[in-house]
């Protein structure tokens, strides 16, 4: 797959990187599971819509604890990862918001198989955060 990224010529993705984007059934840091989240690629860079709330929401649900453009925002078909670029093999310097408490974090993600991401939210250094799993829904 070839995309430009940053406006530079185009560049090859790593299969690792080219993993990142599909259907994903987000696993919270704390095993339960989250809503649904589709990634695609937009300028060479990676981002995320949900396409599914997590359970014991609606489709109705609005982002009340989010700022700014996403205050009040629906949740179902929110893009709520932006802008994540590619260095080696994973995406980072991205930003993600968790509808939950309306925090936007700093982010990277990663490949670890075919069906599996990891995806760290992280406020200032990436000590400071959590990791989700995802999983490919086919």
């Amino acid at each position: 797959m070839l995309v430009s990224v940053g406006g530079a010529s185009a560049q090859e993705l790593s299969t690792k990187l080219q993993n990142a984007v599909g259907h994903w059934q987000v696993v919270n840091s704390d095993g339960s599971p989250g809503g649904k989240v589709d990634t695609y690629l937009e300028g060479g860079k990676l981002f995320g819509r949900v396409t599914e709330v997590r359970p014991g929401r609606t489709p109705k649900d609005v982002c009340d604890k989010c700022t700014g453009e996403y205050k009040n925002q629906l949740i179902l078909g929110m893009v709520n990862m932006r802008s994540f670029h590619p260095a080696g093999d994973d995406w980072v310097d991205g930003t993600v918001v968790d509808p939950e408490n309306g925090k936007e974090y700093k982010g990277k993600i990663w490949a670890v198989s075919k069906d599996a991401l990891k995806m760290r939210g992280f406020v200032g250094i990436s000590l400071l955060g959590r990791t989700e799993t995802w999983t490919r829904i086919p």
